[in-house]
């Protein structure tokens, strides 16, 4: 690993930190990422995952390992079998909520541990080839096994031990081959989360025009509101752009606005 991926991965704080570097590395921001290959990207059969998992990452669901369903014939040429399957960190008691909530509607298995073993501690079989479990996702990490994927000589001590106290979340498509439902479930996620932060940016807007409190913060209220608008209005289309990249639909960001928004 460079001195300067190095330098940016020290600099986290905590697992928000590393799901936003994470993302980086995703993108390709970023040459290496902890416990991977040095100057290695993602395989490329993740290749078409990259945008949800960005985004999950940038909530704050710090994803490690992930794969796509497939069935068919491998590099091998034999038969391969694989689940959707995802597995990560996440701290944040709302976000694991939504995470599981949006599974378990979807129909997905779910395994979460604290830093105690729950059920499925041994994994759940995710790859199989001609028959043959040949992976798992969703195995217990005692500390251990995680100072080999997040490496505390690279991440620093501080943010090794938010991911010592996270907890261990897998998402897993009980149905092999299939490729979609998975990434639709974090998909939905993500957008809730942007059509949530655009309507929490729309409100202050509002509140901070208010004739009222323009008068209270401000010795000129009709000087200031053209640049209080415009410096609202600039954080606005920024959540905006995002939620729509992300999938929101106007209809969805309009509501949630408030109003409708001319282009």
């Amino acid at each position: 690993m460079s001195r300067a991926d190095k330098r940016r991965w020290r600099s986290a704080e905590n697992l928000p930190d590393l799901g936003h570097l994470v993302a980086s590395w995703l993108i390709g921001d970023l040459a290496s990422l902890v416990g991977y290959q040095p100057n290695c990207g993602p395989d490329e059969e993740t290749q078409h995952l990259i945008p949800v998992l960005v985004a999950v990452n940038r909530l704050g669901f710090v994803t490690d390992s992930s794969q796509p369903g497939f069935a068919g014939t491998g590099h091998d040429n034999h038969w391969w079998e694989q689940r959707a399957a995802v597995s990560g960190l996440v701290d944040d008691p709302e976000l694991r909520d939504r995470l599981v909530a949006a599974a378990e509607v979807a129909g997905l298995t779910v395994v979460q541990h604290d830093m105690r073993p729950r059920r499925h501690a041994e994994g759940v079989p995710v790859t199989r080839r001609l028959g043959t479990v040949h992976t798992r996702f969703g195995r217990f990490l005692p500390v251990r096994d995680l100072r080999t994927v997040w490496q505390p000589e690279i991440i620093g001590r501080r943010a090794f031990e938010q991911v010592t106290t996270a907890w261990q979340v897998t998402l897993i498509d009980p149905q092999w081959g299939r490729d979609e439902v998975l990434w639709e479930a974090l998909a939905e996620v993500v957008r809730r989360y942007l059509l949530e932060d655009v309507e929490r940016k729309a409100r202050t807007a509002r509140v901070a025009l208010t004739h009222e409190n323009l008068c209270r913060r401000y010795a000129d209220p009709l000087r200031a509101r053209p640049v209080v608008e415009k410096w609202h209005k600039s954080r606005l289309d920024a959540a905006i752009d995002e939620a729509k990249l992300s999938g929101c639909t106007d209809d969805a960001i309009a509501l949630v606005v408030g109003c409708e928004r001319e282009d």
